[in-house]
């Protein structure tokens, strides 16, 4: 079991400076266990931040660096009522609302139409600055025509936990060895790009409609859906997953709801049958 207090808190140690993060325990209880416990086993070490959307979010926590990869199982949703504004933390999903992994992303503006659609377990307390040069990194295209992926890339270094108390017989190692692939994102990332935010939201559901665009598998935070009078700097985080199961579970990424582009892996085109079968041999 894990225990929280008014102390507990996080310092992420990034390549570009130390953020302090502050849990929201009583909101969303499984996430904040969650992410507390990668981070002890050292899932995020050596981590990147792998979509950068200037005023809107930093993504990071994909073990792929192209927000196509998760810790190999999901979590069920906590929408709250912690407004997504500058600072707050928030888990990337897919297309199924309980499909979080290991991705998160904290948001660099006011981003309201992301409420009750991901779940809001932390915030920024100290390192806003930091917040701000990561956001300011510059970036290029990636693959879905999406300017998000940093020139250079932005590393989680380490993880250092503070005031939180863990159960004695919790096991303290890596629950995932990064690998090379999570050193940095490629070229050519697997995962999708989040749609645009498009229709509206029912706040009478218990689990708020998403219209996320073409059914794919992307992990990573994709525009969600939103009110005609919101206005969004940009698409909603959206995880991309790798076929067969990534985060989001069923082939998307980890950031936004899911990507508008063709999402990562998936069969390509299948070749006909060749027809007329053996050829005879003319004697």
């Amino acid at each position: 079991m894990t225990t929280f207090s008014k102390e507990s808190r996080v310092i992420l140690k990034t390549s570009m400076g130390d953020l302090t993060l502050e849990f929201f325990p009583d909101r969303a209880p499984r996430t904040c266990e969650h992410f507390v416990k990668l981070a002890r086993q050292g899932f995020y070490e050596g981590l990147t931040f792998h979509r950068i959307l200037k005023g809107f979010i930093v993504q990071g926590g994909c073990p792929k660096g192209d927000g196509s990869g998760g810790p190999g199982f999901t979590l069920r949703a906590e929408f709250n009522e912690t407004p997504h504004v500058k600072g707050s933390v928030s888990m990337a999903r897919g297309a199924d609302p309980h499909s979080a992994g290991s991705q998160f992303f904290i948001c660099c503006g006011e981003a309201r139409y992301l409420d009750h659609r991901y779940t809001a377990f932390a915030r920024v307390v100290e390192g806003l600055d930091v917040v701000d040069k990561i956001a300011a990194a510059p970036v290029t295209e990636n693959r879905w025509k999406e300017v998000s992926t940093p020139r250079e890339p932005v590393f989680i270094n380490r993880i250092v936990i503070e005031g939180i108390e863990f159960d004695a017989e919790e096991p303290a190692q890596p629950a995932q060895a990064p690998g090379p692939q999570a050193r940095a994102p490629q070229a050519t990332p697997s995962g999708a790009a989040p749609p645009a935010p498009s229709g509206r939201v029912d706040d009478d559901d218990d689990e708020p409609d998403v219209d996320d665009g073409p059914d794919d598998d992307s992990d990573e935070p994709a525009a969600e859906a939103r009110d005609e009078d919101d206005e969004a700097p940009g698409n909603p985080p959206s995880a991309a997953e790798d076929e067969g199961g990534g985060e989001g579970g069923g082939g998307a990424g980890e950031a936004g709801t899911t990507p508008s582009a063709s999402a990562p892996g998936g069969d390509g085109p299948k070749r006909g049958r060749r027809r007329g079968g053996r050829r005879r041999r003319k004697n």
